[in-house]
């Protein structure tokens, strides 16, 4: 990006005035490298040298602004916009909803959603995946289900992403069984689940008890061809060590080990809560070990329930080790 600027100043310098091409470059840089103060200000030296922005311009600057939650400078930008005469168009809204929904202003994103009709800008799938999104993550999933509805009235066709967006959704508000009808329709309409999709039905599975349908679930997901990731198989074993599995839990963790799977700290510490658990401490200190043969580095999580498991078991030593160890690490 230094390079970019570098170059726009030379041209500066030479009296070679940028065009709004350039402007639209430069800020779209500054945007994705996060460096809004320097796309804010270009924007308004843009303006005082008099290049008019377009709506490229602004809807970079808009987008840019509302994906770090900074809604009332992009609120600042579209007044601007609307000042020059520049008419936002449905990427402009559909930043600001994304963004509302980014700082929780649920009420906010869905007032820009009704608003849209009556400025003569049609909402697209994107505003609707959106929408879909945002609801169903603060738990408004009744009204998620509603707009899914009102796209088949439109006969806008859903994507993946809405699907898995709805069913996350879905499945996080305990409704399994409603899940299904829409796993069904994806494949109707040729637009299969993906390990994203599969992954949050697995966890509602677990986390309702259905551990067996989970386990069934992931040979089949296997079976279509598709290949689980760490997140899927965390998910698995940490619902088989709360539905009192722990043996199940630990014979996916040696397959994955042999395997060869380099496993994330999240499946270690998993593991070393479900010993804890159990009263396995020697097991749990041995996953510790593990840990750090195969390069992974533990975190406060993976200290805690063991450093609690000793002390209620009266290994005191183990587990003063253990916290002289975390201040070591720099985690207390």
């Amino acid at each position: 990006m230094n390079d970019a600027y570098d170059l726009y100043s030379e041209m500066v310098a030479k009296k070679v005035f940028p065009n709004v091409v350039t402007y639209n470059t430069l800020i779209y840089g500054f945007c994705i490298a996060g460096q809004l103060k320097e796309a804010v200000g270009l924007f308004n030296e843009m303006i005082l040298k008099n290049t008019n922005p377009d709506v490229y311009t602004f809807n970079i600057l808009v987008d840019g602004l509302c994906k770090e939650g900074e809604m009332r400078k992009a609120k600042n930008v579209l007044a601007v916009m609307i000042k020059q005469g520049v008419k936002p168009n449905i990427v402009t809204y559909n930043s600001l909803m994304h963004g509302y929904f980014l700082v929780k202003k649920v009420n906010m994103a869905k007032y820009v959603f009704n608003a849209i009709a009556r400025t003569g800008v049609k909402p697209d799938l994107q505003s609707y995946s959106i929408m879909i999104n945002g609801l169903c993550k603060n738990k408004m999933v009744d009204e998620a289900v509603n707009l899914f509805k009102e796209m088949h009235l439109k006969n806008m066709a859903p994507n993946t992403v809405t699907y898995s967006s709805l069913i996350d959704g879905l499945c996080k508000s305990g409704r399994i069984y409603d899940v299904w009808d829409f796993m069904d329709e994806m494949h109707y309409r040729g637009q299969p689940a993906d390990i994203i999709t599969y992954s949050s039905l697995l966890d509602a599975l677990c986390k309702n008890g259905d551990v067996d349908k989970a386990i069934e679930l992931l040979k089949k997901i296997k079976d279509k061809g598709i290949q689980p990731n760490m997140c899927t198989y965390t998910i698995l074993v940490d619902g088989l060590c709360k539905n009192g599995r722990l043996k199940d839990a630990q014979k996916v963790y040696q397959d994955l080990l042999i395997n060869g799977y380099h496993l994330d700290v999240r499946m270690y510490n998993v593991m070393v809560n479900g010993m804890c658990k159990e009263g396995l401490l020697d097991e749990a200190l041995s996953i510790l070990s593990k840990m750090e043969e195969n390069s992974c580095t533990p975190n406060a999580v993976t200290y805690e329930p063991l450093i609690h498991a000793l002390f209620r078991n009266g290994k005191n030593d183990k587990a003063i080790k253990l916290v002289r160890e975390m201040i070591a690490r720099g985690l207390l």
